[in-house]
């Protein structure tokens, strides 16, 4: 069920941003874009996966068994949900992931790593965190990297409690 379009308001409502809030928008934009352009380049052109890929694989081998529902990747892959049986079933194409019913809930289904997934997640992790360093935290000290941290987490936050209220 979608929500009703907000009604816009008036021009003389809206709180346009200032010089500086501009400037940095829109380098946050510039930078973030080619940051995951490149990082999914990257990823894809080493390793034939995309980032979206990755995460699902990262929170495999984090989960316990190494699988997770397909709900749970769903949501805390921060993947979108349509993409998430796209995207296993690649992973499953290629022998990386597998699926199965789920053990607490036979109705439910749960993806898990394989062999091949666990090895491809070793080679690629190595790659991925290597250029996530040189290609981002290399630019940044300590504390405006903390603060980008506790800046977007705030934003997560509410965006999650935001799509919460959505569904």
């Amino acid at each position: 069920m979608s929500m009703p379009l907000r009604s816009l308001p008036a021009m003389d409502d809206v709180r346009w941003l200032s010089e500086d809030e501009q400037a940095s928008w829109r380098n946050w934009i510039s930078g973030t874009t080619v940051l995951f352009r490149t990082l999914e380049r990257e990823l894809l052109t080493n390793f034939d996966i995309s980032l979206d890929d990755y995460a699902i694989l990262v929170l495999l081998s984090e989960s316990p068994g190494r699988a997770a529902r397909m709900s749970t990747l769903a949501d805390d892959a921060i993947v979108p949900r349509p993409q998430v049986t796209y995207r296993v079933g690649r992973l499953e194409k290629a022998g990386h992931v597998g699926r199965r019913p789920c053990s607490s809930d036979a109705r439910g289904t749960e993806a898990f790593l394989t062999a091949s997934g666990i090895e491809l997640l070793e080679r690629a992790a190595r790659h991925h965190v290597t250029n996530v360093r040189e290609l981002f935290l290399d630019h940044l000290d300590a504390e405006q990297f903390e603060v980008l941290g506790t800046a977007m987490g705030a934003v997560h936050e509410a965006l999650a409690a935001r799509e919460a209220k959505r569904a």
